[in-house]
């Protein structure tokens, strides 16, 4: 994605196989903390992605062993010392976490060593998170006196539920892989030796296999039940439904069903 302007040289996007683009995160001496600039280029990326043709999946990993510590609280007194300040910095990290959720392609979340605050929000609005052994997660708002954000919390709930969003909330805790599953943080964990960026990608390499036109229908189909959008978006999805029958990929299908073959997908 080298053609995306302005990108931060702290954010790397690459192709790593046909259909899956790799995000990384990557300011390592701050175990990938995301400044000010960061959280913007993210917000251009997943916008990118969800243009782009080509790109039919994404995994967002962290460098060098962490997927995210959060925000970078160094930029702290320059960029978010009041409520004024910290109302526009605090929108800007809410474009990029939105950014990704609205994602119309699929987005897993690699998840190795810690996972916090920020970095946990961002991995929340993946669609599915994958984590190996190191992971260390949780959300230490009330141990640093402020609030999380409403999109935040939103994302929190709707993925965990109520008590598990609050146990969160209220201990400012930091967990470790088996608590991350027990309270839904974790979809899927990578077997032992493995690492949560190799368990994404061999994920995701099944997933953009598939039809295109289908993962994407049903992506947002499941997004507007979550969102209780439903009857507002049924005209956009029983279009995207009568598109996907009509679509070459479903005579691909087909085709290949006969043959006993692996269908070759265009997203036609």
């Amino acid at each position: 994605m080298s053609d995306l302007p302005g990108l931060d040289n702290r954010l790397k996007a690459e192709m790593r196989s046909p259909g899956v683009l790799v995000v990384t995160i990557s300011q390592p001496r701050r175990r990938n903390a995301l400044s000010l600039a960061m959280w913007q280029g993210l917000a251009d990326i997943f916008a990118h992605a969800g243009l782009a043709r080509d790109i039919r999946a994404v995994v967002l990993a962290g460098d060098s062993g962490h997927f995210c510590s959060g925000a970078d609280i160094s930029e702290f007194d320059e960029l978010r010392d009041s409520a004024k300040s910290a109302a526009f910095y605090d929108a800007e990290n809410d474009r990029a976490v939105e950014a990704i959720r609205r994602c119309p392609k699929p987005v897993i979340a690699a998840m190795s060593g810690c996972a916090i605050g920020g970095g946990l929000s961002v991995a929340l609005a993946c669609d599915i998170r994958v984590a190996d052994a190191t992971l260390t997660a949780g959300i230490p708002a009330a141990r640093l006196g402020v609030l999380y954000s409403i999109v935040d919390c939103r994302l929190l709930y709707h993925r965990l539920g109520a008590t598990a969003a609050k146990e969160i909330l209220f201990s400012g805790r930091l967990f470790g892989v088996e608590d991350a599953v027990r309270l839904r943080l974790v979809d899927r964990v990578a077997e032992a030796g493995q690492s949560a960026l190799e368990a994404g990608l061999a994920f995701v390499s099944e997933i953009a296999a598939g039809a295109p036109l289908s993962v994407q229908g049903h992506k947002a189909i499941v997004d507007a039940f979550d969102a209780g959008e439903l009857e507002s978006c049924r005209p956009e999805l029983e279009a995207r439904i009568a598109a996907a029958f009509d679509s070459a990929d479903y005579k691909e299908g087909r085709r290949a069903f006969a043959e006993r073959r692996e269908p070759v997908f265009k997203g036609e």
